[in-house]
């Protein structure tokens, strides 16, 4: 049943109304990834003046008694929630992020009952009736929260009544900030520890635009961000790095979906860098290959990069079609002489198993890991697709377009994912674990979540060797090598069930 939320209306107040802000994000493997989103929300909530504070690593017990404190100590008037993952995409070790926020909500209960909890994040964006029937909050907000999150705070303060799933325009459609070069710097080291965050491989998350226009088959950042570029402006993101850096960080992670793309937006970022004067080490994520200008790759490397991230899904050009991927294979040929060339070291993410996949699409995409990547560059290999809402597979799915033996499902939650039926579960993995054994630089998704791995990331902080971690492959497949055979992938939650 709906409860009550009138009450802001009705409360006396003296002082400003209070927001506290949760990090719901639940996963820690392969590393924390810190609550950039949550940053820009909390700098608009406090620009609105009202009182905001933003709390961080809530994993585990703790974090709950943590919580339990602010919501006694500092009374809140409204608690909002952001969640960015809904899971960990992994058919072979598949794990939920839903169970800290559900207990994030229970605690909220308990010790505030008449609090409304707004939720926030991508995860609420893709799969709404997932997130909001497991977690049990008050309102889902869909979309980017800087606006929309203001206007619900107003509507709740003036004893409105609001949908359970908000959308814009009163619909279902999330919302989007149109003038993104306003947005100002959201200072995310103002308003978390980020000690936890640059302990693991993950350097400072830095944001250029939002959208992307790019059609792949299995994406869901047309419908979490929009199908159009929004920039945001060169000068906050340098103010944003000039702060941090103030702050003593020199480790920053550029995390749009595709850095290169467009590349005078992206040369404008790098100039505006440089003319600062703020060279520090940068890594680029989601370089695509479709257009590589030389004079970008240049300039990246004279501001401090020195490693970025290419999401080359495969080298099959049947697959590249697949995908509805904007580059062919011959592409990816010249993005590995092109990477090589400015010395940037790069990590190649590969996605197999989609519509069509065969056993000899397969194998052009390990004899082009083969042939053009080389320690210490490294490679990633995801087998197997989750099916995720907002996608346009998950729309072929709903349509009948997709072959029924081509869905696997997790058994205990159900979650589909796509094998192509010529290269099923077991035969995939047996041939990309035969592949690796030959490749020390290759690491398996359905490795990615193991104790093995996550306690030779925990070691490697320790050798004082520079990020990222992913180019000493070869030595943390080495390590992890004797207590491969006796790992366990999936470890429960140790807060579940805790509802302190």
């Amino acid at each position: 049943m709906q409860r009550s939320l009138n009450y802001l209306s009705d409360r006396p107040s003296k002082r400003p109304r209070r927001v506290l802000i949760l990090n719901g994000n639940e996963t820690q493997t392969p590393y924390r990834v810190a609550p950039l989103g949550l940053a820009f929300i909390a700098s608009a909530i406090e620009q609105s003046g009202r009182e905001v504070r933003l709390l961080d690593h809530l994993q585990g017990p703790l974090g709950l008694l943590r919580l339990r404190a602010a919501l006694r100590q500092w009374q809140p008037d409204v608690v909002a929630m952001g969640i960015r993952n809904l899971d960990n995409s992994d058919y072979h070790a598949f794990q939920t992020y839903l169970s800290l926020p559900s207990c994030l909500v229970t605690t909220i209960r308990k010790w505030s009952p008449n609090c409304p909890i707004l939720l926030g994040g991508s995860a609420g964006t893709v799969d709404a009736a997932r997130v909001m029937d497991r977690v049990q909050a008050d309102h889902l907000i869909l979309g980017e929260g800087e606006e929309a999150v203001l206007a619900c705070l107003q509507a709740l303060e003036s004893g409105e009544r609001l949908e359970r799933i908000i959308g814009a325009g009163g619909g279902k459609q999330p919302f989007r900030i149109a003038e993104t070069r306003s947005l100002p710097a959201p200072r995310l080291h103002r308003w978390t520890s980020m000690k936890a965050y640059l302990k693991g491989d993950a350097g400072y998350p830095v944001q250029t635009k939002r959208g992307c226009p790019l059609k792949c088959t299995y994406c869901t950042y047309g419908r979490i961000e929009g199908a159009r570029y929004r920039r945001l402006a060169p000068e906050a993101i340098a103010d944003e790095i000039e702060g941090a850096m103030e702050a003593g960080i020199h480790d920053f992670e550029f995390v749009d979906s595709t850095f290169n793309l467009p590349p005078g937006h992206a040369m404008e970022v790098v100039q505006t860098l440089l003319r600062r004067g703020l060279k520090a080490r940068y890594h680029g994520t989601g370089i695509n290959p479709s257009v590589l200008r030389e004079d970008l790759l240049d300039a990246m490397y004279q501001a401090g990069f020195r490693q970025v991230i290419l999401t080359a899904e495969s080298a099959s050009a049947s697959m590249l079609r697949s995908y509805g991927k904007n580059y062919t294979p011959e592409a990816l040929e010249r993005a590995s002489t092109l990477l090589q060339k400015y010395r940037l070291g790069s990590l190649w993410v590969f996605l197999l198993a989609g519509p069509g996949e065969t056993p000899a699409s397969v194998e052009e995409s390990l004899e082009f890991i083969a042939k053009h990547i080389q320690p210490p560059d490294a490679v990633y290999i995801t087998s197997g697709i989750r099916i995720y809402q907002g996608s346009p597979m998950a729309d072929a799915w709903e349509e009948g377009r997709l072959a029924a033996q081509s869905i696997h499902r997790d058994q205990a939650s159900q979650t589909p994912f796509h094998y192509s039926s010529q290269t099923p579960p077991e035969w995939l993995e047996a041939r990309l674990r035969s592949f690796q054994r030959e490749h020390a630089h290759v690491m398996l998704s359905c490795e990615g979540h193991d104790w093995p791995t996550r306690l030779a990331l925990s070691l490697l902080p320790l050798t004082g060797l520079p990020k990222p971690y992913w180019q000493y492959l070869s030595l943390l497949n080495a390590i992890r090598r004797p207590f491969r055979w006796k790992s366990s992938s999936v470890l429960r939650p140790q807060w579940e069930g805790a509802g302190l």
